[in-house]
C-alpha cells in the first residue's frame, strides 16, 4: 500500500477511536457508573443506618415534629428510589402506634407492626408526605 494512503488510513483510525472514548467517557458519572444505572447501591451507601437514623427520628411522640422533619428530609437527601427500596427493606415493619405516634402501646391495645411508608404518612404533615411521595413514587 502507498504511504500517502496509509497516512490519511491511519489518522482517522486514531480520531475514530478518540472519538468512540470520549463518548463512552462522556456517559459515565465520577464514579465510572453509566448514568442509566444511577440507582445503584455504592459503598458509601448504607441502608441500615440511614432506617435507623429515621426510626429514632420517629419513634418517640413528638408533637413539634420540626426536628423530624428536618431530621426525615436531611437522611433522605441524595437518595435515589433504587436506594430507597433498599431502605424500606432495611427498615422492615416495626411496632408502631399509629394512635399515640410512637413505640408504646397501653395494655389494651394489641401491638402491631408497620412499614416505613406507615411510619412516615402518620409523622409527616400531607404536604411534607407527598413532597417524599414525589421523590419516591414507586415506594409511597
Amino acid at each position: 500500500m502507498d504511504n500517502s494512503k496509509l497516512l490519511p488510513i491511519s489518522v482517522a483510525l486514531a480520531g475514530l477511536s478518540i472519538l468512540v472514548i470520549a463518548v463512552s467517557q462522556a456517559k459515565k458519572d465520577k464514579n465510572g457508573n453509566a448514568y442509566l444505572n444511577q440507582g445503584m447501591i455504592t459503598e458509601s451507601f448504607n441502608a441500615k443506618e440511614i432506617a435507623e437514623v429515621l426510626y429514632n427520628a420517629m419513634k418517640e411522640a413528638n408533637f413539634t415534629n420540626t426536628e423530624k422533619r428536618k431530621t426525615i428530609f436531611t437522611t433522605l437527601t441524595g437518595v435515589s428510589q433504587a436506594q430507597f427500596s433498599w431502605v424500606i427493606k432495611a427498615f422492615g415493619s416495626r411496632y408502631y402506634n399509629t394512635t399515640s405516634g410512637n413505640t408504646y402501646f397501653a395494655f389494651w391495645q394489641t401491638p402491631s407492626k408497620h412499614p416505613l411508608k406507615t411510619w412516615l404518612k402518620e409523622e409527616l404533615s400531607e404536604s411534607d408526605y407527598n413532597l417524599l411521595k414525589s421523590n419516591y413514587p414507586k415506594y409511597l
